[in-house]
């Protein structure tokens, strides 16, 4: 009863606020250099100065026919957002649960990544982060960005593979090359029930040579408290995250522009937040977990003036371990207490390296394209030991095993994009993208004592094989006095790979496809004082990778089944005065499996996908005197609940539903901002909200819960 009227209430706030138009974009990205020749903050919030760069060219938001929300810093500062985590609900569509590092799954619109490669692209400006596989994606912390640009569907094109259900851009603050300025920031808070957690951060940026070289070093350290107990200690799921980062820019004329940007990231947990309640564990051993990456990229770029050519290279290395005791989830697959624990520790290292060359052309023309491509080669090392240790009437005897696996990829893609203004108010595009991957992964698998005391069972698998695709995307645009109205076709893809186990019934699985078809409106009016926006599309998606457990409890993908389903995107930009403002978004997506799957039936929704999100949030900055300003911030954040779905497991026939509850999170933040330095005092999750937000299933021993209530303090000092 409570799920229906929190639904009903959220619903009913988000329909009276949208009416009949709605925005996908919760925030505005503004252009540095609109502001630089206006002088006026005033214009950050004017159609015309909103500019983004997810069609990898400068361009204003409200003509791109493209569902983008663009979060700028200064909205990070308000929500006193730290992570994508705390935006997710403000962006519809998407979902992301963090299970401790390295173990974030994203999605966006529906298309869920429970196993398998990413389904959503991820870039740290133009270089990508994104796995080779399930060990997670690099962890980005909100530190000194300029913007986040979440782009929603396929987009194949620009992007590529794993962009299934859209694409993430962090776009990190440029280096000024004229001013020496900086930032330093303290933050202290409490976590009911929990303890202390503490945040240091701040940047500095340097002109090396005024008007053509400069230097930005930005760095966080944050300590966050833990608040779950188990039988042996109290507050054991603390967590530190460690984020250093170098950006040098030189420009030593006007065409020519070269960027090296240098990234290290730490984030270790002692434990992840199981708990049976929100607060409590049964777990009596520790589950560590840790991520750490060091990534470097060289951005090089001349304008010839009808063109632009950019070179960009990067390298990126990342390591992370996990740790779980899984005697839980066998013993549901089994039927009865086969084991007393089972420790599955995972190690797992990744590199990357990749070469990629564009030409853009000027965007001034009636006929405007782009063509680019990227080499790139991955390694992936991985080495899965479990201990298993017998229930207190055994029904196996002591054993060990140990999965030691390899992977190489090798990836080759040209793409292209190409608009043309058929008149002043119509404009088509279309773009795509050739991909080749070789993947190469092979595996040694070794049973301890499986033979008998001081006998091992050792099993060796490997394959190969080349997946290649062709993805396109088409758009149609009208263009009225700024406002827009458009419909596009694409389609995304998920490379296919390999079942390496020993008991696993088939060696390969093929890539899988999605076919998103997009109608939208992009509306700006009242002087840029309302911006509203609405967007809704069709899924078509096949060849699905499913999951399946065999009995003897290995894991294997299937291409298996077929889902589609409507969804829409909508939110709201109000600001009625230069003091206020007000932003509301939402998104519903209604994706289901049309036929039986492994491990799913017909009628069945995808793997965690809430039906929707909703978030309002409010503004008010008076100046109160000359001295300083008033900053006020207040949102609420409604989550529906979803649910893991594993049916007919294997031969054993039964089947698991996981869900998780819905949620309404209400934070706030205020502060005086007195120019110099900045005091501000922030809450999040006021009314102590305990929901699950991802269900207890297989490796997940117990469910993971929202963070309590969590209040603080903190101070921003300006030089």
């Amino acid at each position: 009863m409570a799920k229906i009227f929190a639904l009903k209430s959220a619903t009913s706030i988000a329909a009276a606020l949208l009416a009949s138009a709605a925005l996908v974009t919760p925030a505005y990205a503004q252009d540095a250099a609109a502001l630089d020749a206006t002088g006026d903050d005033e214009n950050a919030i004017n159609a015309s100065t909103i500019v983004v760069t997810a069609n990898r060219r400068a361009e204003v938001i409200s003509e791109v026919p493209i569902a983008i929300s663009a979060i700028t810093a200064e909205e990070f500062e308000r929500r006193n957002a730290l992570s994508l985590d705390d935006l997710q609900a403000a962006v519809p569509g998407l979902r992301l649960v963090d299970i401790g590092p390295g173990s974030q799954r994203i999605q966006l619109r529906g298309v869920s990544q429970y196993l398998g490669q990413a389904t959503v692209g991820n870039y740290i400006d133009e270089f990508s982060v994104t796995n080779l596989g399930a060990q997670g994606v690099a962890e980005v912390q909100l530190l000194d960005l300029e913007r986040v640009e979440v782009l929603r569907g396929p987009q194949p094109a620009l992007y590529g593979e794993s962009s299934m259900g859209g694409t993430i851009r962090y776009i990190t603050a440029r280096p000024d090359l004229d001013e020496f300025m900086g930032s330093v920031t303290g933050e202290v808070s409490t976590i009911k029930s929990g303890e202390e957690a503490y945040r240091a951060e701040g940047f500095v940026n340097v002109p090396i040579a005024p008007g053509v070289a400069a230097l930005r070093i930005s760095a966080q350290h944050r300590e966050m408290g833990g608040w779950i107990d188990s039988p042996t200690a109290d507050d054991y799921n603390d967590r530190q995250i460690t984020t250093i980062r170098g950006k040098l820019l030189v420009e030593p004329s006007p065409q020519f522009s070269v960027t090296a940007t240098v990234l290290y990231n730490e984030s270790k947990q002692d434990s992840v937040s199981f708990s049976l309640d929100g607060l409590n564990t049964a777990q009596t051993s520790l589950t560590p977990s840790s991520q750490e990456y060091l990534l470097g990229y060289l951005e090089a770029s001349y304008d010839f003036g009808a063109v632009e050519l950019l070179s960009v290279t990067g390298y990126i290395d990342q390591n992370s371990f996990a740790r779980r005791d899984i005697a839980p989830f066998f013993n549901t697959v089994f039927g009865f207490p086969a084991f007393g624990q089972v420790f599955s520790d995972a190690d797992g290292s990744f590199e990357r390296f990749s070469q990629e060359l564009r030409l853009t052309s000027d965007s001034s023309g009636s006929f405007r394209y782009l063509i680019g491509g990227i080499y790139a080669e991955g390694t992936g090392e991985g080495v899965a030991t479990s201990t298993y240790r017998p229930a207190p009437i055994p029904a196996f005897g002591i054993f060990d095993d140990r999965f030691d696996s390899r992977t190489r990829s090798e990836t080759i893609a040209v793409y292209g994009n190409l608009e043309l203004d058929l008149a002043d108010w119509l404009t088509i595009e279309a773009g795509g993208r050739y991909f080749r991957e070789k993947l190469e992964q092979s595996s040694v698998t070794t049973l301890i004592g499986a033979g008998g005391p001081g006998n091992n069972v050792v099993t060796t698998r490997g394959d190969d094989a080349t997946f290649d695709t062709f993805n396109p995307r088409v758009s149609i645009t009208a263009n009225f006095d700024g406002s827009i109205i458009y419909a596009s076709a694409a389609k995304g893809f998920r490379s296919g790979g390999f079942n390496l186990a020993p008991q696993a019934p088939n060696p390969t699985f093929d890539p899988e496809s999605l076919w998103t078809y997009e109608a939208g409106t992009k509306l700006s009016f009242l002087d840029g004082a309302a911006y509203v926006e609405a967007a809704i599309y069709y899924q078509d998606y096949t060849g699905i990778q499913s999951t399946n457990i065999t009995p003897l409890g290995a894991t294997a993908v299937f291409n298996s089944g077929a889902a589609d389903g409507f969804g829409f995107d909508l939110a709201l930009v109000l600001t009625p005065s230069d003091t206020f403002q007000f932003s509301a978004s939402m998104g519903h997506n209604d994706v289901n499996f049309t036929t039986n799957a492994v491990d799913k039936f017909a009628g069945d929704p995808l793997d965690l996908v809430p039906p929707y999100n909703i978030s309002v949030a409010a503004d008010w900055t008076p100046r109160v005197s000359d001295s300083f300003d008033l900053r006020v911030h207040a949102d609420l954040n409604y989550i529906d609940e979803a649910a893991i779905i594993l049916r007919q497991v294997g031969a054993l026939g039964f089947d698991t539903v996981a869900p998780n509850e819905s949620r309404v999170l209400v934070n706030s933040r205020i502060g005086v901002d007195f120019g110099a330095f900045e005091v501000y005092a922030f809450g999040t999750n006021l009314f102590n909200e305990l929901k699950e937000v991802n269900p207890d299933f297989g490796a997940f021993v117990e469910p993971i819960f929202t963070q309590p209530r969590t209040l603080g303090l903190g101070v921003r000092a300006n030089f």
